[in-house]
């Protein structure tokens, strides 16, 4: 039995979660277009399952920040990271940081929110703190979970509320990919930041609306 068998055993982890987590998933994130030395956050990290992948694509050079509320989820994550080498490359942000402060202002080339936004109450809070910390060519990827399963994510709100934040969709590819402990065939969703026109429109829009708690400002 390999060393690496032997690991994912001790972590609980199946074979194709292990195969997952050595080379597949750096794969599908170099495919969303994060490559070496980049600066990334993945936001809900939970025990790793892209965080790990993530740090492989950024390279000695990059920089992961993960995100997570739950003690259990984040013990496992520091497991992997001793196992898979890779702890330098990742800081671990053990609060529930909606605002991203950890992060500076466009400093993110790429930020992650992989099924996890139907724990997130309030989506205008968080997007609002992702603009801010995108870079102006940054890019934000969704993956709602669109397969059956609790806590579905309504897709035309998610479109409105990014649009309402200056973020727009820029692609829609679909992945095999983990989800919880299966591969899955399912989709990622791209935003960017809107051009100009579009972030006049929503400032306008939003102007003439009814107030929204933490709705944030469109520096242009």
């Amino acid at each position: 039995m390999t060393k690496q068998a032997t690991e994912g055993q001790a972590l609980d982890m199946a074979e194709h979660e292990r195969l997952w987590l050595t080379g597949t998933g750096a794969k599908m994130m170099g495919a969303l277009g994060i490559g070496k030395g980049a600066s990334v956050i993945d936001f809900g990290c939970g025990k790793g399952r892209y965080t790990i992948p993530l740090s492989q694509a950024v390279g000695g050079e990059g920089r992961v920040l993960a995100v997570e509320r739950n003690g259990a989820e984040i013990d496992m994550l520091r497991r992997r990271m001793t196992a898979f080498r890779c702890g330098g490359k990742i800081e671990i942000l053990s609060e529930d940081d909606m605002e991203l402060r950890a992060a500076d202002d466009h400093t993110v080339d790429a930020l992650l929110a992989f099924d996890v936004l139907q724990f997130v109450d309030d989506w205008t809070r968080l997007f609002c703190a992702i603009r801010r910390v995108l870079k102006p060519d940054g890019r934000l990827h969704v993956y709602p979970a669109s397969l059956p399963h609790p806590g579905a994510v309504e897709l035309e709100r998610l479109r409105s509320v990014l649009r309402e934040t200056g973020l727009q969709c820029e692609q829609v590819r679909g992945f095999r990919m983990m989800h919880n402990k299966d591969m899955v065939d399912d989709q990622v969703y791209t935003f960017q930041h809107a051009n100009i026109d579009d972030a006049e429109q929503a400032k306008s829009k939003s102007a003439n609306a009814s107030p929204m708690r933490n709705r944030c400002a469109f520096p242009l």
